[in-house]
């Protein structure tokens, strides 16, 4: 970081307090000292040593957590649309572009990283598919990060089986050559344990001040037995946060209920030993309302990432429902290539909209509920526990000023509100991370945009020929995944996540 001072006094800003007034907070002064906030009151003196950051029309409030995100492709911002999940997938998935360079892995990783701070996201959760499987890739990922100085919640994604989700329904007819594209090739569940283990012991549980680990087995059914109950070992051992994507599609509940050994995805995941505090289910649109009593009952979270969910046609999350059995909802954006932005604003705004499809009357997911659900919730997903999320005396100094002047914010009737419905991240000034300032007037202060920007230009057009000749070799599987999808949508489920489709299947 450039800045060695250690101690800033944010002077005369509206200092948001989730537990006061969410719609007039309070002016005050807050001085931060080190990594932390020292203090908050009306009146602190500057004293020696102290730079004053002028915040008088201007909001202060806790920075955001992007608890879901992938930074494997950040390249491909804008180059999918209207394809269902499993055809995305033959789109998206690392695996399918082999090895990248170090440079353009590391380009990426400041790109999503850069575009995180300037919408106020100081914390993310990576859950990275590293290919290859090598440490120096790591090394990029994490150097990357802190180059930009964001903190960052590192999970290398694993999976020791390659069929896709939607494997049960692929037709029987397809020429062999076709069906064993579409399976893949399992690999071995040791050989994934041992490098991410290897990875943090290497590194320590702490690779920098602002980075730590969490675990990613990728999904349950892309997981053996073998695997799922190494990644609870790793999670008892270092007390680390687990995230896996659990019921994301339609197709991913029908083929649950239509296996031979048919066994909910929650089932296995309690039968492994992850079905407690740490575990985070990312997306949980098709839960049922047993899956929601289970995760209540375990204090598991669930990761509610809106924008993918609807471009991928995932359908609409159990939100209300979640609320009612008391599971906590944090929120992510995803990957680019699904969702296109870092955009916690826009996150916010759906969790409170989405809600009205399933239900017209008004329902308890406020403004103020989706500030929590970004930062408060956020931080507990990641494993930051009570130590970020608000702005309080001993917590992190994680927080961005916003300028009260911009037009969504005028007039200004509600810190909350306005935030949450009216805000995208224009109004973002000033972001501190750790208690250092990393956007200043709204440009970084620790990367060159313009370079990244230029570097990109540079590097692109290689990705997308990669990007467009995996398409070709892809064309003919096209037909029968989309035959595979029309007939999962055949098993009833007993429940939707579609608006307006009833009781059809």
């Amino acid at each position: 970081m450039a800045s060695e001072t250690t101690r800033y006094l944010i002077r005369g800003g509206r200092i948001y307090d989730h537990d006061g007034d969410v719609h007039r907070p309070a002016i005050a002064d807050l001085l931060v000292s080190g990594e932390t906030i020292e203090r908050i009151a009306p009146s602190i003196p500057a004293g020696p040593g102290v730079e004053v950051i002028e915040a008088r029309g201007k909001l202060v409030r806790p920075s955001m957590v992007n608890a879901h995100y992938h930074s494997h492709d950040v390249l491909a911002k804008g180059m999918f649309e209207e394809m269902p999940f499993d055809v995305w997938t033959l789109h998206s998935n690392p695996g399918n572009y082999g090895t990248r360079s170090h440079r353009e892995v590391r380009l990426r990783t400041l790109l999503g990283a850069a575009e995180s701070l300037r919408n106020g996201i100081t914390a993310i959760q990576d859950f990275l598919t590293v290919v290859p499987q090598d440490e120096a890739y790591v090394d990029t990922v994490l150097s990357a990060y802190e180059e930009a100085g964001i903190r960052v919640v590192f999970g290398i994604a694993a999976r020791d089986r390659a069929a896709l989700d939607i494997a049960p329904f692929i037709p029987k007819d397809l020429p062999d050559p076709i069906r064993k594209r579409l399976a893949g090739t399992d690999t071995s569940a040791q050989r994934e344990l041992d490098f991410i283990a290897g990875q943090i012991k290497r590194l320590g549980l702490n690779p920098t001040p602002r980075q730590t680990w969490a675990l990613a087995p990728s999904a349950p059914q892309r997981c053996s037995a073998e695997l799922l109950e190494g990644i609870a070992a790793l999670s008892r051992e270092y007390g680390l946060p687990v995230f896996t994507h659990v019921y994301e599609t339609r197709i991913q509940a029908a083929a649950a209920r239509v296996q031979e050994e048919a066994a909910s995805l929650l089932d296995q995941l309690a039968d492994a030993g992850l079905m407690n505090e740490r575990l985070n289910l990312v997306h949980g649109v098709w839960l049922t309302a047993d899956d929601i009593a289970q995760l209540a009952e375990a204090r598991a979270r669930v990761v509610h990432n809106p924008i993918s969910n609807l471009k991928l046609k995932s359908g609409v999350a159990p939100i209300l429902d979640l609320y009612r059995a008391g599971v906590e909802v944090a929120l992510g954006c995803d990957n680019y290539s699904c969702a296109e932005t870092q955009n916690i604003f826009i996150a916010m705004r759906m969790l409170c909209l989405l809600p009205a499809v399933t239900d017209p009357e008004p329902h308890p997911i406020t403004a103020a509920y989706a500030l929590r659900a970004a930062t408060l919730h956020g931080a507990g997903a990641v494993g930051f526990g009570n130590k970020a999320g608000a702005l309080k005396a001993g917590m992190a100094a994680d927080f961005v000023i916003l300028d009260l002047n911009e037009p969504a914010f005028v007039p200004f009737n509600s810190a909350a509100r306005q935030v949450v419905f009216a805000e995208n991240g224009r109004a973002v000034e000033t972001v501190f991370v750790a208690g250092r300032p990393v956007v200043r007037a709204g440009r970084l202060v620790t990367l060159d945009e313009a370079a990244l920007a230029a570097e990109a230009e540079e590097l692109c057009p290689a990705f997308r020929r990669d990007a467009q000749a995996l398409a070709s070799r892809n064309t003919d599987l096209i037909a029968p995944l989309l035959r595979a999808n029309r007939a999962a949508w055949q098993v009833p489920l007993g429940f939707e996540r579609y608006i307006g489709r009833g009781g059809k299947t």
